[in-house]
């Protein structure tokens, strides 16, 4: 089964993820966590203590994409060709939290992590993300 509530990126089949509700269970690369503000971050460095996330290093999920994606003007892309970076990076966010929201994981708070008695961390968007480190 396909569904794609993206189109404008890559397909792809359902499930891709299994559903989450345990934010000890946040995953680089998959989970965002807001804060309250409106800002998304994703775990950029996790530390676990057995079944417990000890701490997390969030990200800017705008940073993350802008340092993680290498913009080839291919044909997924010809619509932001007179367009600001900022726009193609915007939709695929949006993009990603409508996936996490159809494969039921649970978009954390900080607050959540903290509540948790995880150490929250944020990466310095200063310096240039050099290491995966997910």
């Amino acid at each position: 089964m396909t569904d794609n509530p993206n189109p404008k990126f890559p397909t792809g089949t359902r499930p891709r993820w299994e559903p989450n509700q345990d934010v000890n269970n946040i995953q680089g690369l998959i989970d965002f966590v807001t804060d309250e503000y409106g800002n998304y971050y994703t775990p950029y460095q996790t530390s676990n203590k057995g079944n417990k996330l000890e701490e997390v290093t969030l990200v800017h999920v705008l940073y993350d994409e802008a340092f993680s994606t290498i913009f080839l003007m291919d044909e997924t892309q010809q619509e932001y060709k007179h367009s600001h970076l900022g726009e193609l990076l915007l939709d695929r966010m949006n993009g990603h939290i409508k996936e996490l929201e159809i494969e039921g994981r649970k978009i954390f708070t900080v607050q959540d992590l903290i509540n948790n008695g995880t150490e929250v961390k944020f990466w310095d968007i200063t310096h240039y993300k050099t290491q995966n480190k997910r």
